[in-house]
């Protein structure tokens, strides 16, 4: 909790003089997240991409803390299962070691002749650790539709 809390002081206090290149590079590293999802599955895509100790804040769920907690309820989507989210804005730090990003995302089931889809909005923060960007926070709830395309 105190984690989280130091996390959201900073988000508030955020730097204006984000790096340069700053926001495509940590856009970059969540859609590189997303795309790994689609390509090996939910499972080892946020094996690899969140910390160890992170933490999940999902809709309808309690906290889930690290690895152990996370991780396992995870289930890899059946092939009729789709999930996609997109990034739509991100942040870096002046100091380049603390980031965000947040974006939108599309689950779609089909089962037969029925497809529901279901729309949401997440929110990830990231931390440098060793030179590779890590997801110390990730948290996702639903929305009512599709995300309003900006013209």
């Amino acid at each position: 909790m105190r984690r989280l809390i130091a996390c959201l002081a900073l988000i508030t206090m955020w730097d204006g003089n984000a790096i340069a290149g700053g926001k495509e590079d940590i856009m970059a590293v969540d859609q590189t997240f997303s795309d790994m999802a689609a390509q090996v599955g939910n499972r080892a895509a946020f094996a690899h991409y969140l910390a160890v100790d992170a933490v999940k804040l999902d809709d309808g769920f309690h906290p889930r803390h690290g690895h152990s907690a996370i991780l396992p309820t995870l289930g890899e989507l059946s092939p009729n299962v789709s999930l996609v989210w997109t990034p739509r804005d991100g942040k870096i730090t002046s100091s380049g070691e603390l980031g965000f990003t947040w974006g939108t995302y599309v689950l779609t089931r089909v089962s037969g002749d029925d497809t529901r889809v279901s729309y949401g909005k997440y929110t990830t923060i990231w931390e440098k650790r060793d030179g590779e960007w890590k997801a110390i926070l990730d948290m996702g709830n639903s929305s009512p539709g599709p995300y309003p395309e900006q013209p």
